[in-house]
């Protein structure tokens, strides 16, 4: 019995040690960039920032934009697209956001809602159609519960989901995959769930796929021309490439990007830094923007718009999103009061507060 476990025991080490020969052998040493020195200007301290954060937090590629007082007036990209063909990373790089999708679907329901005379709180059921309404448990959600995710509605994680094959995760078979509602629980409880139903809501009321209404009614009027909801990933063979901390080694290797569905709502945008930072100048600009009817409705009297996040940085409020999902990491903030807005894209996971810290950095710099 002994040697049984004895033989165990070196079969689990050797084991062991060939998955750490292995994570070595596909990880990626830190990116050294020889940092600005002794950086004097505003953008060269922020370049020289960057540059450092590179190496101090393990990231591939990031893209930053600032806005102030309603003007572009810094945009650039450091770092690569992928680390195994050395491509860089421009301001022009196709890059998934994750979760600040939201911000763009919650304005396009905004927009739709406009169009059609439908309030915050309009029940979902009262919008869709006849043969598409959802069972009697969702009778009660109107559509500020999804934006504010007050719902009750969670996230079907398990085995069982992981196994579905690319067409039942199709945005029109949603409703097969939704648990009821918690009604006994409707607080504050952050679900993708709640924004991937928007999106099956205008898919079916409109009749037309999601990943088109939200180019012809957002996207595109943004100034977001080449940015999409993608209906598979990756897109190409080129595709930019998500990283992650490796398990010992302090190291990056690669991470697949694995989207609940096809199109994502809550999680599939993918843009590039260029795309981001014209959409932000509307943002930050309010009512005044081109996104300011859309603003006022999410709105509805409240200081936060529904399907934004509330933000404190340096002991600042901010509107905005994280996003982080497959090896990519972002944020998208505005500070009316400040009039700055600034956003932040990578192909990192963020496992040490990157975002929050590098903002914050910069904030000070710029706000000082």
């Amino acid at each position: 019995m002994k040697r049984i476990t004895k033989y165990i025991l070196l079969g689990l080490a050797f084991w062991f040690l060939l998955f750490l020969g292995w994570e070595w052998w596909r990880s990626y040493p830190k990116v050294r960039v020889t940092p600005v020195s002794y950086p004097e200007s505003r953008d060269a301290r922020i370049d020289s920032l960057l540059s450092q954060s590179l190496i101090q937090y393990l990231i591939p590629g990031i893209a930053v934009g600032i806005i102030k007082n309603e003007k572009l007036t810094y945009l650039r990209a450091f770092g690569f697209e992928n680390l195994k063909t050395k491509d860089s990373l421009t301001l022009q790089s196709q890059i998934p956001v994750a979760s600040v999708s939201k911000i763009f679907t919650a304005l396009t329901l905004a927009n739709f809602a406009l169009e059609k005379g439908y309030s915050l709180d309009s029940p979902v059921n009262s919008i869709l159609p006849k043969a598409k309404k959802l069972s009697s448990d969702f009778s009660q959600l109107s559509l500020r519960d999804l934006l504010r995710h007050t719902s009750g509605i969670t996230d079907k994680r398990g085995l069982g989901s992981v196994l579905l094959n690319q067409e039942k995760r199709q945005l029109g078979n949603l409703p097969n995959l939704l648990n009821s509602p918690k009604l006994g629980n409707r607080q504050y409880h952050y679900a993708d769930a709640n924004f991937d139903l928007i999106g099956y809501l205008l898919e079916v009321s409109e009749a037309i796929p999601f990943e088109l209404i939200a180019k012809e009614r957002i996207l595109i009027p943004g100034g977001m021309n080449s940015s999409e909801f993608v209906v598979k990933w990756p897109l190409d063979t080129g595709s930019i490439q998500g990283h992650q901390r490796t398990f010992l080694w302090k190291r990056i290797e690669p991470k697949a990007l694995k989207l609940e569905r096809f199109p994502s709502p809550s999680s599939g945008l993918v843009l590039s830094a260029a795309e981001l930072s014209k959409a932000l100048i509307h943002l930050s600009r309010g009512n005044m923007g081109t996104f300011g009817d859309e603003l006022a409705w999410l709105k509805s009297g409240e200081e936060i718009p529904a399907g934004f996040q509330s933000i404190q940085i340096n002991n600042s409020g901010f509107i905005g999103h994280f996003g982080e999902q497959g090896g990519y990491s972002s944020l998208v903030i505005y500070s009316p009061d400040l009039e700055v807005a600034f956003f932040l894209v990578s192909n990192a996971a963020d496992k040490a507060d990157f975002r929050r810290e590098i903002a914050a950095a910069i904030l000070k710099i710029i706000t000082p």
